[in-house]
């Protein structure tokens, strides 16, 4: 392997209230047979003694070394300096205090070339070791003689491929004063996200554990009320456990900090150290509740929750799963069966398209209630907290993306987001055509005060917005879709046997057919349509026009809608329910979509479906896509809602000339096609995303930079590693 091709092992040392020992650690590390290829002292220290300063300056000046001042210190923000200053693959961490075995970084580049997306964590011979490794057996303390993978590492010696810690995030930086258990938490993450640690030997210090300084240094913690050691403890249990664990942890936590020989000797420290412990924990909880302070640096994580699965969903998730720039989750806070997925069809079922593969999701643990089937109260949760990350293991979302509050479960992760201050997506189709009380408005704005970007759907979701005080620059648009491409090969396939398919449902060869696809209940008006199809018959226009009605899905109308058209023995047949895969045969047997539904039709996202299999639509004036998909005279006629007469001659202009209805058509399908996508949504939701995680995290970032006189790189950094992620998604 030639030297430009080998690893770029970048050492760092964070330093704080150090002099001599630091001076004789630095020059062990200069005078290796193989001095490191870059070395970076993130110096904490407010004044040096002259003769350090005049060193560290020299080293400085010669480029031997980078020397990086901050003003305030931390050991997680000096860590997470070195990694976005770095310039290797990789970035060695070194206490300030050691004395550097002659092959140390040798064996840390070994290791690291031998695996490559591993942490190295290395020997650390601490001074009552005596030189000697542990026996054999004994509980491991990196101090052995053997290698093997672990899931922790200590910080003052182990190396970490850098691109792959930033995109986690760096160290947290709320663990604050001597950071206790930053490494353990650390560790957590990289092993949650499936990354291995190496032990390694050979790559050994020797820690001279000076008694002045250290980056870690603060009051005896058994004799001092402060809670500079107990934060740490505290904030760690609630980041790594379940709420109810991580409490009882604590709790525990707390006993034990008493139950010493030191307070059974000395007991009046008891008081004195629960002070501290107690101020700790309540630190923690704070710092908790505000979320990790990360880089700004690691792919974002959006957590979107879903009362239940849906099939015209899926599509978008399996999008967002695979665009590099976003890591996405969905939480579902329930699963329906056949009986309960086939509320208002009238028969049971399962959809038979694969609603849950594709992208990672989960079922809420707390989800509780009878169901989808049983009214808004149907779905509740007991933990809404505890679903969005509070205490839990793994990590809170930076983003959660609601699908709507049409269940209780959806308003109490509304509630918790806002009370864990996680940014608020929301995309629904509701709107503003169906009247709502005075005190539900006064709800919906409450609600709507916590959302921080809305995603409308369509033009009258969007005015929804508006209403309740979003203004445009609150707004990113995601359009409602279907899988165009799926439906456009399903109902070209199905149409080259339109003949059987017509056969099939009893439809006229040379009839024009109009289709109603979708439940039949109130809201859709099937009654509607069946009285505009009595009047084009009652006048001599269906056997003048021929003109045809087929009838697909099923509900509680359906028996009612069955007798109306005996009674008045109207051209219509009945298609019964047709699941996902077989709908298209529909489309490929009719000429045109008509869907008469009331205010209750918040899009209609059967519109969609016609029109990517090139069919023109006849809509009701209150279907929330009416404005954004039927073009008037282009794709499609709309009448008002209720007006029969007007509902017959859309109708009748319709099938009077089906040459221009199929112009129509393909004037849909290309709207469709070009408007209403799966790449139109999901960009609205990504960038949305990006917008509130980066506001997220720029006043962490503003922090950052003012602690110290950093180089223009660090800052630089950060976008580093987001301008290629996004070259990729690119």
């Amino acid at each position: 392997m030639n030297a430009s091709e080998r690893m770029k092992l970048t050492v760092a040392i964070p330093t704080y209230g150090r002099d001599r020992v630091l001076i004789e650690s630095v020059h062990a590390l200069l005078d290796l047979a193989s001095p490191p290829w870059e070395l970076l002292i993130v110096d904490q220290t407010p004044v040096h003694d002259a003769e350090s300063e005049a060193r560290l300056e020299a080293w400085n000046q010669q480029g031997r070394i980078r020397w990086l001042r901050l003003e305030r210190p931390s050991i997680t923000a000096a860590m997470n300096v070195a990694l976005m200053e770095a310039h290797g693959d990789r970035v060695l961490f070194l206490d300030d205090d050691i004395h550097p075995d002659s092959h140390l970084l040798e064996a840390h580049q070994r290791a690291g070339e031998a695996h490559p997306d591993a942490m190295v964590a290395g020997r650390v011979l601490q001074p009552w070791h005596g030189r000697q490794s542990d026996p054999e057996g004994s509980p491991f303390f990196f101090n052995s003689l053997e290698p093997r993978w672990v899931q922790t590492f200590m910080g003052g010696n182990v190396a970490i491929p850098r691109r792959t810690a930033l995109a986690l995030g760096g160290f947290d930086e709320n663990f604050v004063k001597v950071a206790y258990h930053f490494e353990a938490e650390f560790a957590h993450r990289w092993c949650t996200a499936e990354q291995t640690i190496l032990y390694e030997p050979e790559a050994l210090i020797h820690h001279l554990r000076a008694e002045r300084g250290g980056t870690r240094t603060s009051p005896n913690h058994l004799t001092t009320a402060k809670p500079d050691h107990a934060v740490g403890r505290y904030y760690f249990l609630l980041r790594t456990l379940p709420a109810g664990s991580a409490l009882a942890a604590s709790l525990g936590a707390l006993l034990r900090c008493i139950r010493t020989r030191h307070h059974l000797q000395k007991p009046w420290w008891i008081p004195v150290t629960l002070l501290g412990e107690i101020r700790g924990l309540i630190w923690a909880w704070r710092l908790n509740g505000q979320g990790a302070a990360y880089l700004p640096t690691r792919t974002p994580r959006l957590l979107i929750v879903g009362s239940h699965p849906v099939q015209y969903h899926t599509p978008l998730f399996r999008y967002l799963a695979a665009d590099p720039s976003l890591s996405c989750e969905v939480v579902y806070h329930s699963l329906p069966d056949e009986r309960t997925q086939g509320l208002g069809f009238g028969v049971d079922f399962t959809w038979d398209v694969p609603l849950l593969e594709g992208y990672r999701w989960r079922l809420a643990p707390s989800g509780r209630g009878k169901g989808i089937t049983s009214g808004y109260l149907g779905v509740w949760l007991a933990n809404p907290l505890g679903e969005l990350g509070w205490g839990k293991t793994g990590e809170r979302p930076d983003a959660v993306l609601l699908t709507g509050w049409h269940f209780f479960s959806m308003v109490q992760s509304h509630w918790a987001a806002r009370w864990l201050r996680i940014p608020i997506l929301l995309r629904m189709d509701s709107n503003g055509a169906r009247p709502r009380s005075r005190p539900l408005r006064w709800v919906y704005r409450r609600l709507f005060q916590g959302v921080a970007i809305g995603l409308p759907v369509g033009s009258a979701n969007a005015r929804w917005y508006h209403s309740h005080g979003m203004g445009n620059g609150h707004l990113m648009g995601s359009p409602h879709f279907v899988d165009n491409g799926l439906f456009a090969h399903q109902s070209a396939q199905q149409r080259q046997q339109r003949s059987e398919l017509r056969a099939r449902w009893g439809i006229p060869e040379a009839s024009y057919c109009f289709l109603f696809a979708g439940k039949l209940q109130d809201k859709k008006r099937p009654f509607d349509l069946l009285a505009a199809m009595e009047r084009l018959t009652g006048h001599g226009d269906a056997a003048a026009i021929r003109i045809h009605l087929l009838i697909v899905g099923t509900g509680h109308l359906e028996e009612d809608c069955r007798r109306r058209v005996a009674e008045r023995q109207l051209p219509v047949s009945f298609g019964g329910f047709l699941n996902q895969s077989e709908i298209a045969a529909a489309y490929a047997a009719t000429d045109c979509l008509v869907l008469p539904s009331d205010h209750g039709e918040t899009w209609g996202l059967v519109v969609n479906e016609a029109m990517a299999c090139g069919l023109p639509a006849v809509v009701s004036d209150l279907a929330g896509c009416a404005e954004d998909l039927v073009m008037e005279g282009t794709t499609g006629l709309k009448f008002a809602c209720g007006d029969i007469q007007g509902l017959t001659n859309c109708m009748r202009t319709m099938a009077t000339d089906p040459a221009t209805s199929r112009r129509m058509g393909e004037a849909a399908r290309q709207r469709v096609e070009k408007l209403f996508t799966i790449e139109a949504a999901a960009t609205g939701i990504r960038e949305a995303t990006l917008r509130v995680y980066q506001h997220t995290k720029l006043e962490n970032r503003k922090v950052l930079e003012g602690k110290g006189q950093i180089s223009g790189a660090r800052k630089e950094a950060g976008q580093e590693i987001m301008s290629s992620t996004m070259g990729r998604q690119k």
